[in-house]
């Protein structure tokens, strides 16, 4: 199959639905978050500081140092997503609602080792899943030449060690290697490789007709003018018509399946300060170099070719955002501890995705992301010898404005209130439970997408309700 090359930034805009696809999964990778731990329970303030858990190994590594034994921690967390879709569209007359529940439930499993060694220097290795997410609007939602499903696995081995140079301050530093992989679904239209030449009109007569409303004879009418305006010439593309008009009646079109996967490495120094007994700050960089998820596009159907099944080759571009977290812990009484996390996440890098597809032009989709924060508090008390409660806030920035916000990628600003406890079995083992609530903002939706500038398919507008209950079970052991 072969494209013409003239006017590529035209003829680019009809497979903008490949690129989209695949960019929900890949910003899974993107949100830095902390392993869930013992620090779930208080939402993640304190960090950079917190001595309590094998944890530090990825959040701080020059927090190991502020632990005295050699230990062995774990958590297993489950995500339940309660995330429902408002569209502001009448989707029930056109057959193209969102399932009741668009986001899968998840499973988050971590464990870690540190180690003392010789020489004030302390060693840490660290396995899990750090992103695990997904979405499932259903095969009849009016993105599905986006997104009908999606998902992600994400799992890193962090190595790290530190270093205390005297009764103040510690240094620290990991190394850590990542392996991401992602599926994506979606249904587009069934094009031939005869409709090559009018890509251009077909896209903007599909924008066009997605307005078109009413009675029979005045969607036909409606249909007629927007034939008219995109150009579309009716000799040529009578077939494309015919195939985009059972389409948008809600017949499956071609169906693509994306599968992709690399390998990335993260880099995190840190320092920790105790400037009077009790009182510590905290300072952790984090880098990820980027991702180019590699893989193969499953075509089931017609995809501008006379072929009915194709497997080109594809390659995903994303850049990672970088992240600086200060935290600090206060011991007040001898039962109450509080802790506070301020991060900033470095997203203004975050401009575009590029799918790179054998036979297809280069795609760049806008994201306009930009820098966001995180501030979270928290605090543990000591109820006896055997117990200690926790709680938590945070509050997460959205890193995108609602302009810009596509539906493959439905961030918003977050808001979490956490509940925890730790059991303290023996001297050497602990075991702790929490549940943390995280509300999502609405995440409205006001467009398609947007290439090269040019924002398409204003008729896409939705927004969400959803909240995400995590559970969960950590553990600690000291040897």
């Amino acid at each position: 199959m072969k494209i013409q090359p003239q006017q590529p930034s035209k003829k680019v805009l009809l497979f903008f639905v490949l690129a989209l696809s695949v960019s929900y999964q890949a910003l899974g990778v993107g949100f830095m978050i902390n392993p869930t731990s013992h620090l779930t329970g208080i939402a993640n303030a304190g960090s950079a500081v917190y001595d309590g858990s094998t944890a530090a190994i990825s959040n701080n590594p020059a927090a190991m140092s502020l632990m005295s034994q050699k230990q062995i921690g774990g958590n297993f967390s489950v995500v339940v997503p309660d995330w429902s879709v408002n569209e502001e569209w009448d989707c029930s007359a056109e057959g193209n609602c969102a399932d009741s529940n668009v986001s899968p439930v998840s499973v988050i499993p971590t464990v870690g080792l540190i180690r003392p060694m010789d020489n004030d220097f302390t060693w840490g290795v660290g396995l899990g899943a750090v992103a695990g997410a997904g979405l499932d609007y259903g095969k009849k939602f009016k993105t599905r030449p986006i997104i009908t499903e999606n998902t992600l696995q994400v799992v890193e081995l962090m190595n790290s060690i530190s270093w205390r140079m005297d009764e103040k301050w510690t240094f620290g530093i990991g190394v850590g290697v990542l392996h991401g992989s992602f599926e994506q679904k979606q249904d587009l239209p069934s094009l031939s490789d005869t409709s090559v030449d009018d890509i251009t009109s077909i896209v903007e007569f599909v924008g066009l007709a997605q307005e078109c409303e009413g009675i029979p004879a005045v969607v036909a009418a409606c249909r007629a003018a927007a034939l008219v305006k995109s150009g579309l010439n009716p000799a040529t593309a009578a077939e494309t018509i015919g195939s985009l008009s059972s389409y948008m009646g809600g017949e499956t079109g071609t169906t693509v399946d994306l599968e992709g996967d690399d390998i990335g490495a993260e880099i995190t120094i840190g320092a920790t300060y105790e400037f009077i007994p009790g009182h510590r700050f905290g300072l952790a960089y984090h880098y990820l170099s980027d991702f180019t998820f590699e893989g193969s596009a499953k075509i089931n159907g017609q995809l501008l070719s006379s072929e009915t099944s194709q497997k080109p080759h594809m390659t995903l571009s994303w850049d990672m955002p970088e992240r600086l977290v200060v935290s600090g812990s206060h011991k007040v009484t001898n039962d109450l501890n509080l802790y506070w996390d301020f991060e900033r996440v470095f997203f203004d890098s975050f401009e575009s995705t590029d799918l790179r597809m054998d036979g297809f032009h280069t795609m760049k989709i806008d994201r306009n992301f930009k820098d966001a924060n995180r501030y979270a508090v928290g605090g543990e008390y000591g109820l006896d010898e055997k117990i200690t409660l926790q709680l938590g806030f945070s509050y997460d920035e959205s890193p995108v404005d609602d302009s810009d916000r596509m539906a493959d990628i439905p961030v918003d600003d977050i808001f979490k209130t956490a509940f925890g406890a730790i059991y303290q079995v023996n001297d050497q083992l602990n075991v702790h439970g929490y549940v943390s609530l995280e509300f999502l903002g609405d995440a409205q939706v006001e467009q398609l997408a947007s290439i090269n500038g040019e924002k398409l398919g204003d008729s896409v507008k939705f927004d969400s309700d959803a909240t995400l209950y995590v559970f969960g079970v950590s553990f600690g052991y000291k040897f």
